[in-house]
């Protein structure tokens, strides 16, 4: 396989990046779940568990089994408090960990996704000609 092209031999074919591994060997952001919820609370950074159930759009039973591996994982904190308002709350916090590790998925899935659409696009290229 020629390094540079991201083809293998002589077939011409495209190859997926090798980054593409680190995906699937990530620990707990294997789940596309526990990414949402990662996410979700990268632009929060502090939220109830109801309005995460809701940004997420997921059942609260699943929820509560993904935040338990994040939070075995140090990504997220989970507290109860009161709101002298509206009562007890469950507060969902990402961690300096949590942050960190969500953003390195991502920039990894960025990576990722430059790299199988240039070469999508000089294929494409390649079929015109």
């Amino acid at each position: 396989m020629d390094e540079g092209s991201g083809k293998s031999g002589h077939t011409g074919e495209v190859r997926p990046p090798d980054e593409l591994s680190s995906l699937s060997s990530s620990g707990p952001l294997t789940s596309a779940t526990r990414v949402a919820i990662l996410a979700a609370l990268l632009a929060f950074k502090k939220t109830t568990f109801t309005e995460l159930m809701l940004a997420v759009n997921l059942p609260k039973s699943s929820l509560n089994l993904s935040l338990a591996v994040l939070k075995e994982n140090k990504f997220v904190t989970v507290k109860k408090g009161f709101i002298q308002i509206g009562g007890p709350r469950t507060i969902v916090e990402i961690t300096p960990e949590g942050k960190r590790a969500i953003q390195e998925h991502l920039l990894l899935m960025q990576n990722i996704a430059t790299k199988l659409l240039s070469k999508e696009n000089a294929a494409d290229s390649d079929a015109i000609q």
